[in-house]
């Protein structure tokens, strides 16, 4: 090849079709280079998907041009997109394309009279050919599905971001309420709200407060059936002996303060089952004292039995205090629930929890002690805490309504019956309309009947 020697390095060039490599080689050397081979590759693609054909030619530079034949002015090369074989009949060499003065329309004429003429002398170019045309469908689908997505993510981010929307989350975060419990309330908040009413924060706290107070489930009656069996369950330490003691207290008086209403002073009897707790008996007994009320100790389910069936004809109230234990101690819970089974007892079960309780352990301990059948809850030590997110957002998820609550160390004056509006006075940061919230949920009783 004398005036036409190859250099001895190997390149290559990259592009999404042969001949946009061709337009890329001889933009850089003209006609001076030989073609010694192509492949393609696939491109990694867009988490797997959208991969797109990549065509790479590899060549040597030529240190002189290749003899050009002459051609009118004006007249498309006789090479122009035509194979010739190199002198050692390895590899097809394609001419690269003309310079710029051949016409539009000539370009695209040649590209289909290639085509078929490729397809009919080869069918492997067909699939190449729909392979093609389907990396284009592709590319167009994966720019359309772009598009939408950031669409969706433009909305998406504008709700959220709404200064109301980010404000009530971080008042329900503040209050400790549970990641669940914050998403329902901000999806309902995207749902129901307007621009124009996320605007009025003073509306859009108001409503949620409303929202709030409607998950809150409150018991509104109570099965009365005299002599009333009232046993109170739950973990060690929640307050089930001091509860007695006030909800009994609250009995005597309601009936000094409505004296005129009662034939007799009421009838109240204490038992307690707590076989664990050192001095139980004795500590129940001192509050007994107080409101002159005889205690006695039941260890089997008969001694219970017997008990209750000697009340049945006396009393009036019958309240049975239980041993505390661990809510993950299945032993002494399933022995304790063996005590209680007595029948046609009639009974009233209350579950004790403190108000610090975590959610978690929360969901536990209702879990746990769910065999016990309680109807309702008693959240006690509520002065212990400021935040009561947690526990209304158990009591909605689970769907387990609230009796009573208590507060302080005293007997007297420190249980009450629950009701939405107290904890709905007692959210940290909310601003809360008072008199709204009364007239909607009505005002906690603090007089048990």
């Amino acid at each position: 090849m004398a005036g036409n020697e190859l250099n001895s390095e190997v390149l290559s060039v990259t592009g999404r079709s042969r001949d946009e490599c061709l337009d890329k080689l001889y933009k850089r050397y003209g006609t001076n280079y030989q073609i010694l081979g192509s492949k393609t590759m696939l491109t990694p693609g867009f988490l797997g998907l959208f991969q797109r054909e990549l065509i790479v030619l590899r060549y040597q530079v030529t240190n002189a041009p290749l003899p050009q034949p002459s051609f009118s002015a004006g007249a498309p090369s006789p090479y122009s997109g035509y194979s010739r074989i190199s002198p050692a009949g390895a590899f097809p060499v394609q001419q690269p394309l003309p310079p710029q003065g051949i016409q539009q329309s000539q370009q695209n004429s040649f590209i289909q009279n290639r085509d078929e003429f490729l397809s009919k002398a080869n069918p492997s170019v067909t699939n190449s050919l729909q392979l093609g045309q389907l990396t284009k469908q592709f590319d167009q689908f994966k720019t359309e599905m772009q598009e939408q997505m950031k669409t969706i993510v433009r909305a998406a981010s504008a709700e959220k971001d709404h200064p109301s929307i980010a404000k009530v989350q971080e008042l329900l975060e503040e209050n400790e309420f549970t990641k669940s419990y914050i998403k329902s309330i901000c999806s309902r908040m995207k749902n129901e709200f307007s621009l124009d009413k996320l605007d009025d924060f003073d509306f859009v706290q108001r409503q949620v407060a409303d929202w709030i107070g409607e998950m809150i489930p409150v018991v509104t009656e109570e099965k009365i059936v005299a002599p009333r069996v009232i046993i109170i369950v739950g973990p060690t330490g929640v307050g089930k002996t001091t509860t007695i003691a006030k909800m009994s207290s609250e009995i005597y008086a309601g009936y000094k303060k409505n004296r005129e209403k009662h034939a007799f002073v009421p009838r109240i009897r204490m038992i307690t089952t707590d076989t664990m707790r050192v001095a139980a008996e004795e500590q129940l007994k001192r509050w007994a004292e107080i409101i002159n009320v005889e205690t006695v100790k039941a260890e089997t389910s008969e001694d219970l039995k017997m008990l209750c069936d000697s009340y049945s004809s006396n009393s009036d109230y019958i309240f049975i205090d239980t041993s505390g234990y661990s809510p993950n101690d299945y032993e002494n819970i399933a022995k304790m629930r063996t005590i209680l089974d007595v029948k046609n007892l009639n009974e009233n079960v209350y579950l004790a929890v403190t108000a610090g309780v975590s959610a978690k352990d929360f969901e536990n301990i209702i879990r746990n002690y769910e065999a016990f059948n309680f109807k309702s809850i008693i959240i006690t030590k509520c002065d212990e805490t400021t935040t009561f997110g947690r526990v209304l957002s158990v009591l909605s998820e689970k769907k387990k309504p609230v009796s009573w609550i208590t507060t302080g160390q005293n007997i007297l004056h420190t249980i009450e019956r629950a009701n939405a509006c107290w904890f709905l006075k007692n959210l940290c940061g909310f601003k809360i309309d008072a008199e709204h919230i009364e007239k909607k949920f009505g005002t906690a009783d603090k007089e048990a009947e």
